[in-house]
C-alpha cells in the first residue's frame, strides 16, 4: 500500500544523497505520488507502478521545454534523473513559490497554456491521449465500487466513447499537459507563473487540456465557473462554441472520477469523495454539484 511508512525510508535515502537531513522534511502530498519539501528542493516520489522509463519521458520533456525556456518548474540540476530507490521512481525538483502563497489565476493558466500549445511537437517519443481504455482499467481495478456504481461509470462510458471516436477537433494535437490546474502551476520568486507536474505530458487534442480547466471552473471553489471566461480571454480562443466541447468535459469529469476510485482506499474520505462525485453523475440538476478536491 503507497502509504507515508513506505515513502520515508525513500525520502531519506535522497536525502543521504543530496547531503540533506530528512529531520525537516515538510509532506506536502500524499496522494497520486508522495511530494515533500526539504530546504530548496522538493522531492517526488512515484508509486512502484509508475516506473522509471516513463519518468524518463518526464524528464526529457521538462528538459526540452527549460532549454526553449518555457515557463516551467525545473529539475534539481544537482542529481542524475529520475532515481530509482527501493523499487520507487524519484525525481528531485527546484523549490518555488507555494501555490497556496500566491495562487496562479486562472488567466494566467490561460496565457500558459496558450505558449505550451503553440509549442512544436517535442522530439522524444511520448505517449498518445488514450482516455477510453485508461477509464475502463480505473474503473476494473478499484477497490471501493460496488457492482451497480461499475456498471453506471461503464454504461457512461460507453457512450462518451463513441462520442470521442467521432469527435473532429478544431486544432492539431500538440504537446498537452492533460492535468492543467492552478494547483499544478506555481510562481518563481519573482513572481513568474509556471507550470508543474509533467507526469501526464503526452501528445494529444489541446481542447482536452482545455476541458481540464473547464471542469475545475464548474467543479471546484475556488475557482468558479465565471473565471472560465478569465481563461478563455487569455487563452486566445472560447472552446465552449465548438459543438464537441461538452461531451470532452463530461469524458474528462468520468475520468478523474474513475482515476480517484482506483486510488483510494475503502472507509477513507477520498472514497465518500468519489461516491459524492458519482451520486452527481445521476442527480445533477440546474445546479452543479460541486467536489472537494482530492
Amino acid at each position: 500500500m503507497f502509504v507515508e511508512a513506505r515513502t520515508r525510508p525513500v525520502l531519506a535515502e535522497v536525502c543521504r544523497r543530496l547531503g540533506y537531513s530528512d529531520s525537516d522534511v515538510v509532506l506536502l502530498r500524499h496522494h497520486t505520488n508522495a511530494v515533500y519539501a526539504v530546504r530548496d528542493v522538493v522531492i517526488k516520489i512515484a508509486p512502484g507502478d509508475l516506473g522509471v522509463d516513463r519518468l524518463r519521458s518526464v524528464v526529457a520533456v521538462v528538459d526540452w521545454l527549460a532549454a526553449r525556456r518555457f515557463p516551467t518548474v525545473e529539475l534539481h540540476p544537482g542529481l542524475s534523473q529520475p532515481l530509482r530507490v527501493s523499487g520507487h521512481a524519484v525525481t528531485v525538483w527546484q523549490r518555488l513559490d507555494p501555490a497556496d502563497h500566491h495562487p496562479i489565476t486562472v488567466a494566467e493558466l490561460g496565457a500558459l497554456l496558450r505558449a505550451l500549445h503553440a509549442l512544436p511537437a517535442p522530439p522524444m517519443p511520448l505517449p498518445v491521449l488514450q482516455p477510453i481504455n485508461g477509464i475502463a482499467r480505473s474503473v476494473a481495478r478499484s477497490e471501493i465500487l460496488n457492482g451497480k456504481e461499475q456498471d453506471l461509470l461503464m454504461d457512461r462510458l460507453e457512450v462518451l466513447a463513441a462520442g470521442w471516436e467521432a469527435m473532429q477537433f478544431p486544432h492539431g494535437p500538440s504537446l498537452i499537459q492533460s492535468d492543467p490546474q492552478i494547483r499544478n502551476a506555481l510562481r518563481r520568486f519573482d513572481g513568474t507563473p509556471v507550470l508543474a507536474d509533467w507526469d501526464g505530458a503526452m501528445l494529444g487534442p489541446r481542447e482536452w487540456d482545455i476541458a481540464t480547466v473547464a471542469v475545475h471552473c464548474r467543479r471546484f471553489d475556488p475557482p468558479g465557473w465565471a473565471s472560465f471566461a478569465d481563461f478563455t480571454a487569455a487563452y486566445g480562443w472560447d472552446a465552449t462554441l465548438w459543438p464537441g466541447f461538452d461531451e470532452l468535459c463530461q469524458l474528462r469529469e468520468l475520468q478523474m472520477i474513475a482515476t480517484n476510485a482506483r486510488k483510494s482506499r475503502p472507509g477513507t474520505d477520498a472514497a465518500d469523495e468519489v461516491r459524492h462525485r458519482i451520486a452527481g453523475l445521476v442527480d445533477d440538476g440546474a445546479e452543479i454539484r460541486r467536489w472537494q478536491i482530492l
